[in-house]
């Protein structure tokens, strides 16, 4: 009786021991992942998701962060959208055109909510310190490289281009981060990139050869452009930010804005934004993103944001005083 007694209990035990082990989760499957995406491999959106996939993974207890690139901005508003990533960077000209469903945005991206403003996206449109081209106007009949391919970059100076009449009139191509090495082989006129101001590609370029930048701003304000598009305002390159050039350039600039699917958590959200604004966080992307990561402040925070916010930011924003215009509650 005893033997049946001591089997039917080691039975049981052995029985609970495997329970245990079938019910509980290993650590990895009950980590919740996230991805976050940024834009081209080594540019300025990338330095950002990859660090912040670093800092949110060892900050946040069972929270795995990943970052991954794209092609840039209108294709994280689409990614966010679909739901294909939770959470994305892209510029505010791309989450008012998203959320509108206007230019080439065919329907309105609804599932798409903000979070906070990161640092402003300055247009550089360079072109070799001796060449021809002295004005925007002058673009006519040559060859410039607008970006990445369906980048923020080259949507950005194709509104203007199209504003100004000037679309049709040059040669567009989509370089990329091939862009500098065309130009110095001679291969394009010039190119356009809208990254934070002192950008480390355009700073190699002013190193390998002598550059200008051209006035973007003028022909913006003389044309009506900021009226007929209110992302965009004006910004200058400061003179000494770059090799050897030595005189302010005026010019137009947007804001790069981290975004989220309306579906991610609000709890998730509200933790991400603590996370991020903490000064630990502040001084870790600073460290890793350069000084433009110095813009990332709560006076900055609501800075060009023209979408709804997500619920989480939204008590993020309040908690820190923050008062939000009614278009931009969910």
């Amino acid at each position: 009786m005893k033997k049946i007694r001591w089997g039917l209990a080691a039975a049981a035990v052995a029985l609970l021991v495997i329970a245990q082990f079938v019910a509980a989760p290993s650590t990895v499957s009950a980590q919740k992942r996230i991805t976050l995406k940024g834009g081209q491999i080594r540019g300025a959106y990338n330095r950002w998701t990859s660090a912040y996939a670093v800092y949110l993974t060892k900050e946040l207890k069972g929270i795995e962060v990943s970052s991954e690139s794209s092609t840039g901005s209108s294709e994280n508003v689409r990614a966010v959208n679909s739901g294909s990533v939770e959470l994305a960077l892209t510029f505010s000209s791309d989450s008012f055109l998203g959320w509108r469903g206007q230019a080439h945005f065919k329907k309105k991206q609804k599932n798409l909510r903000t979070m906070t403003y990161l640092f402003g996206s300055v247009g550089h449109l360079l072109v070799p310190a001796n060449s021809s081209v002295k004005s925007i106007e002058d673009l006519k009949g040559q060859t410039i490289s607008m970006g990445g391919p369906g980048s923020g970059s080259a949507k950005n100076l194709t509104a203007l281009v199209k504003h100004l009449g000037l679309w049709g009139k040059f040669k567009p191509v989509y370089l990329g981060r091939k862009s500098p090495e065309a130009m110095r082989n001679g291969k394009i006129a010039g190119y356009n990139w809208h990254p934070g101001l002192g950008n480390a590609m355009i700073r190699d370029t002013a190193t390998m050869m002598k550059i200008r930048f051209i006035n973007m701003d003028a022909p913006a304000r003389k044309s009506g452009f900021y009226k007929k598009y209110p992302y965009f305002a004006p910004t200058v390159i400061p003179a000494g930010l770059y090799p050897n050039v030595k005189v302010d350039t005026p010019t137009f600039g947007t804001g790069s804005v981290m975004i989220a699917n309306s579906k991610v958590s609000p709890d998730l959200i509200y933790t991400i934004m603590k996370t991020i604004y903490s000064e630990k966080g502040k001084k870790y992307i600073v460290s890793a993103a350069g000084k433009v990561a110095k813009e990332l402040s709560i006076k900055n925070g609501l800075k060009l944001i023209n979408a709804p916010l997500h619920p989480g930011a939204v008590r993020f924003w309040k908690e820190a005083g923050k008062k939000i215009p009614v278009d931009l509650m969910p």
